[in-house]
């Protein structure tokens, strides 16, 4: 009896084990097949774009806009996905501003959508497909979801409010999120180089400031070494590729200056991200969007 006893005990142990074992890779199985949404992202290519809500802030003539950004979930490949069912917004038309070439990894603040007034808690759905996935994120218009930094007080840093970003000296001005597309377009032959000019002020908050200070300090406490003012150029839509001399070029007397070339025609989008350093989880910064007919 007691080997037979012996035999059952160990014939349970094994089995228990093995459905251990099949419960284990079925979890890993499953989670394999799920998107990843996470900062560690190990794919260099090969995986799909996910849109991402950053939430809502409303502006000086009481208008509600949605800001949304991506996470490519790729180190190196970029994807383009143009507009229509596979780069969709809704209710409304379909293209609503939204980008249709996706660069690595997380992009933040890329652009925003306005709500009707008379209807001002729309829910906004974007909606991206690629690589065999579909995913849809909504709006949401509670205070949780409210970016604060470019409403009221500015974040972590009081008082802080995003750049001012124009196209001309004296051009019109730009500041936040939903910032603004220049009304010429950009008129170039393939593989011509054209000029990108753009005029950037601020506040001069919140500075250059030491991290190591953030978390452990007051504000008034935290050392500030000097601005970190930048503009950054990228492409934001069209079938080519867009080479520019200097994606970020230095800011010299206000400006930024640096060239682009476009290697096949069509019709482009370029976005220029102007950011006071302070980092785009609350405050401070503002989209600029050129438009550019390649010949």
């Amino acid at each position: 009896m007691r080997g037979r006893v012996c035999i059952f005990l160990r014939l349970g142990i094994v089995v228990g084990i093995a459905c251990l074992i099949l419960s284990a890779v079925s979890i890993l199985y499953a989670q394999s097949t799920a998107p990843q949404i996470n900062s560690q992202i190990r794919h260099t290519n090969g995986q799909s774009v996910v849109p991402f809500y950053e939430g809502w802030f409303e502006d000086a003539d009481g208008r509600i806009h949605v800001s949304y950004g991506y996470v490519n979930l790729n180190l190196q490949e970029t994807l383009d996905i143009s507009v229509g069912p596979n780069n969709a917004i809704s209710p409304g038309s379909l293209d609503q501003g939204q980008p249709t070439h996706f660069m690595p990894g997380h992009q933040k603040g890329v652009f925003t959508v306005m709500l009707p007034r008379e209807r001002s808690d729309t829910e906004i759905n974007w909606t991206l497909s690629s690589r065999g996935t579909t995913m849809s994120v909504p709006s949401n218009l509670d205070p949780l979801y409210q970016i604060e930094g470019l409403v009221t007080h500015g974040g972590s840093f009081p008082g802080n409010r995003p750049p001012v970003l124009r196209f001309a000296p004296q051009g019109l001005p730009a500041q936040g999120p939903t910032g603004l597309i220049m009304e010429t377009e950009i008129e170039v032959v393939v593989d011509n180089e054209v000029s990108l000019d753009v005029w950037m002020t601020d506040d001069g908050l919140p500075g250059q400031f030491d991290p190591l200070y953030v978390r452990s300090l007051q504000v008034s406490q935290r050392q500030r070494r000097g601005r970190q003012l930048s503009v950054t150029w990228s492409k934001y839509r069209g079938s080519g590729t867009v080479n520019f001399t200097d994606p970020s070029p230095p800011i010299e007397q206000d400006k930024a200056h640096t060239t682009v070339t476009f290697t096949e025609p069509g019709e482009y989008m370029l976005r220029v991200l102007a950011s006071d350093g302070s980092g785009l989880n609350g405050c401070c910064w503002t989209n600029g969007y050129i438009k550019a007919i390649v010949e």
